[in-house]
């Protein structure tokens, strides 16, 4: 049996993923606004709510910058600590959506949430993908 080939990839910072959660949220709080300005006109200031909820919609959203690693046994997550140094933990990654040139992952313990794309990992999205779905411990399904 051979064994998969260790693969690195990077978690940068993704601001159309920011901007799809942030139209979401505005979606959300607009419909919750009008529908409550419509039954009682004292409702108005509902609407002062939208800019709110769209910054924190965007800064949820935001991808904190990370390593992703397989070593050919096990994944490993590399995060910057308060303390400037980076801390490595093992993971557990389970694929969450794939629409084939985006990923989401759920890491864990944790959960972390891991937004990946094609566009971000060229070089390496053949080998990340491969190695999601066929190493043993690869990712649960």
């Amino acid at each position: 049996m051979r064994r998969t080939p260790p693969v690195v990839v990077q978690l940068r910072p993704q601001p159309a993923l920011q901007a799809v959660v942030a139209l979401i949220a505005a979606l959300a709080v607009g419909g919750l606004a009008a529908w409550a300005s419509s039954h009682r006109s004292a409702f108005w200031p509902a609407w002062l709510l939208l800019p709110v909820a769209i910054a924190y919609a965007w800064r949820a959203a935001t991808v904190r910058p990370r390593r992703l690693r397989w070593d050919g046994q096990s994944w490993w997550l590399t995060e910057p600590g308060h303390d400037g140094h980076e801390n490595e933990t093992p993971v557990q990654l389970a694929v969450l959506i794939d629409l084939d040139a985006w990923l989401l992952l759920r890491a864990s313990p944790g959960p972390r949430w891991l937004p990946l794309s094609r566009r971000q990992q060229p070089t390496a999205w053949g080998a990340l993908r491969a190695t999601l779905f066929a190493a043993p411990g690869g990712a649960l399904p």
